[in-house]
């Protein structure tokens, strides 16, 4: 039902496609998708998370009210280009080739990617993976590339939600999926039988930041307020809220 009504409300926001912040609206519309604790995920049918919470006191700092549209992660970012979606929250990594294209944000929490597998297999190291399934979220840039030059005989599997990833893995389905490594602790830590291994190797992003169209005024509007809240303690505050303990400055690209 949440994925029909989600599915309804994205329809919804085609027909008021660019009627986002840029064009005076009361609310500000962030595309995520859902899947991703503790950044954004549903507790008891509502959503809740570390970006949900960061970018709902950004829209309140700007005079607006954030509205939420759940979707498949490999449509985020032509929501965003379309204009159905104002930004894109979802756990989303920053790099140099998406710099070139889309507005983004300060980095505010690094990105450090890790393998998951199901016991009683093990890895140990990448070299493991040759030939085996390795399954990640579809529309993640530099991932394809990754492998391709580090595992260039591993199996890629594309999944849209890591849920889906993470019960493929469960199944014997797949060899091991590629996630960050706080998203996978919180995995791991609720199906007994997961653990993560942290390569030294896989790098793809400088860290997770918010991500606008190219030259939109909202980007520089969130690089403020995130600003402020760094200066003033909030956003580590923040942090902890959701067990995001890692002090960590804001990196301004």
């Amino acid at each position: 039902m949440r994925k029909y009504i989600c599915g309804l409300i994205f329809a919804l926001s085609v027909f008021c496609g660019g009627c986002g912040s840029e064009n005076g609206s009361e609310t500000i519309r962030f595309g995520t998708c859902a899947d991703y604790p503790p950044f954004e995920y549903y507790k008891n049918g509502v959503l809740v998370g570390f970006e949900v919470d960061l970018v709902k006191i950004i829209a309140e700092r700007l005079g607006k009210k954030a509205v939420f549209e759940d979707m498949a992660f490999s449509t985020l970012l032509t929501s965003l280009n379309n204009g159905f979606i104002d930004a894109v929250i979802s756990g989303y990594g920053s790099s140099q080739e998406k710099r070139e294209k889309y507005g983004i944000t300060f980095v505010y929490y690094p990105e450090k990617l890790v393998f998951v597998y199901k016991e009683p297999n093990s890895i140990t190291s990448k070299d493991q993976l040759a030939r085996k399934k390795v399954a990640y979220q579809l529309g993640i840039p530099g991932m394809k590339k990754w492998l391709r030059e580090n595992i260039p005989d591993a199996e890629p599997v594309l999944m849209d939600r890591m849920e889906l990833a993470v019960e493929s893995l469960k199944a014997g389905h797949v060899d091991c999926i590629i996630i960050d490594e706080f998203v996978a602790n919180v995995f791991c830590e609720k199906n007994p039988g997961l653990k993560c291994f942290v390569p030294d190797c896989l790098k793809i992003s400088d860290g997770l930041a918010i991500v606008t169209r190219k030259n939109a005024s909202l980007k520089e509007e969130i690089n403020k307020i995130l600003k402020t809240l760094e200066t003033t303690g909030e956003l580590q505050k923040l942090k902890e809220k959701w067990g995001l303990k890692e002090k960590w400055k804001l990196l301004e690209k």
